[in-house]
């Protein structure tokens, strides 16, 4: 029953993500900026090595605390580079626990909006963990954690203070790990809450 539900739910997030989308290119060099001048809106050449957005991450798998610099390639997927820390300070560790993630987020929709600026839009993706420790025995470990969420976008208005600033994002993600996963669909005494893991982020969008 539990291979059913999961194999299900993935199913639906790829066909909705799909239903979804338009035709999109991805554009790596041809990025630009808007800015205003003279009450005009001019579009100018941008770096494509500058990030599209920056992101700030409490739990989740990867860490008690994360940050992170991203690049949306298309209109609907987005990858973000996340370094995490837990020790004694930050989640009361034992032991320091270093993490990278390379975190891959689907917008399942475009976007619902409920109010002016103010949007919701349901997400999903995949995430590669690498964990580094270091007591009396050094281990790096990999790991998958695929997740499903929401974030609450506000965009700003067009004003030339906040020209270099686009949108602010909310989001909120319920995840898991490939290890955790594979335990609770084999052991009947896990529960569905056992395995999974509530994240807390905010994210800084710059176009």
């Amino acid at each position: 029953m539990k291979k059913i539900f999961v194999i299900s739910l993935l199913i639906i997030c790829v066909a909705t993500t799909l239903k979804a989308k338009k035709r999109d290119t991805i554009k790596f060099f041809t990025k630009t900026d808007t800015l205003i001048l003279n009450n005009e809106k001019v579009a100018v050449p941008r770096r494509a090595f500058l990030p599209d957005h920056t992101a700030v991450q409490y739990a989740g798998n990867i860490g008690f605390i994360s940050v992170g610099v991203g690049y949306n390639f298309i209109r609907w997927y987005d990858m973000t580079l996340m370094f995490g820390l837990q020790n004694e300070f930050f989640g009361q560790s034992k032991e320091t626990i270093k993490m990278l993630a390379l975190k891959n987020t689907f917008n399942l929709y475009n976007s619902f909006h409920i109010y002016k600026n103010i949007s919701v839009i349901p997400t999903a993706g995949l995430s590669i963990n690498w964990g580094y420790a270091k007591n009396t025995d050094s281990y790096v470990r990999i790991h998958l954690g695929p997740f499903i969420g929401s974030k609450i976008r506000y965009d700003f208005n067009d004003d030339k203070k906040l020209r270099f600033k686009k949108a602010i994002e909310l989001y909120f993600e319920l995840g898991t790990l490939e290890t955790y996963m594979r335990e609770w669909i084999n052991n009947d005494h896990i529960k569905a809450g056992d395995v999974l893991n509530l994240a807390i982020g905010v994210r800084f969008c710059y176009k």
